[in-house]
């Protein structure tokens, strides 16, 4: 029988993430793995390290970038500028959620401006700030600023994206991810099975398979907030 370091050595070749529950780590070091100790950096080397990972991702992302809308509303404009430098920095679960944020806010931003044109009504805004999402696509209706299209586009962004990323509802986040021909170990047999791990019952995984989503979702999510701010702002709100 294989010494188990050489066998798990051979097992983790190619291998893109090592899962492991910390009672299964206690009792490999108990049969004698030994696991390798990071290394210490110090805060200068950290960050050094964090930034040269993330620069060709950077350099590549930068590229799908369209101009933002030619809008004069600054607070739009600082919400567009957040949610790039998060997807730079590859926080894209982050971008995410504020482009959640930015559709919503801009929405409600429409709302008032087709009432009240580029006049600040302070208890126009308190009420509207206060508003749910439901009851605010409700009122754009009602006013014309959408469509009944544009309505069900937002109900639909609003339950499959909008609900589960402010909320972080795990499971209907990753529920359509699966890892396939997986190598699981058993440590007692020391047999070798390839399965399929389903995301969506497995917390061992969720936190791997939301970064897949974010990171396949991201352009897709900001270019839904994009799109419905030039709609918005170009064509209804005079």
């Amino acid at each position: 029988m294989k010494n188990i370091n050489d066998l798990l050595t051979e097992l983790a070749k190619g291998a893109t993430h090592i899962i492991s529950k910390p009672e299964t780590i206690k009792e490999l070091q108990k049969q004698g793995v030994k696991f390798d100790k990071p290394q210490r950096l110090t805060p200068e080397q950290a960050v050094e390290s964090i930034f040269s990972q993330r620069k060709a991702v950077a350099l590549a992302n930068i590229t799908k970038f369209s101009p933002p809308p030619d809008i004069a509303i600054p607070t739009i404009g600082f919400l567009y500028d957040e949610i790039r430098e998060c997807i730079l920095f590859g926080l894209y679960g982050a971008a995410i959620s504020l482009s959640a944020v930015l559709v919503e806010f801009s929405l409600k931003h429409a709302i008032v401006r087709k009432k009240f044109g580029n006049t600040y009504k302070e208890n126009e805004w308190d009420r509207i700030e206060g508003m749910e999402l439901n009851p605010t696509i409700n009122e754009a209706k009602q006013l014309g600023i959408i469509d009944k299209e544009t309505e069900k586009r937002l109900i639909s962004f609003k339950d499959s994206i909008r609900n589960p990323y402010l909320h972080y509802n795990i499971k209907k986040i990753t529920k359509n991810v699966a890892a396939r021909k997986v190598k699981r170990f058993d440590i007692k047999t020391r047999e070798v099975k390839e399965v399929n791990l389903n995301a969506k019952d497995n917390p061992v995984v969720w936190g791997f398979a939301k970064r897949f989503v974010d990171r396949e979702m991201v352009f897709q999510v900001f270019g839904f907030a994009d799109n419905l701010i030039r709609y918005l702002f170009s064509k209804n709100i005079k």
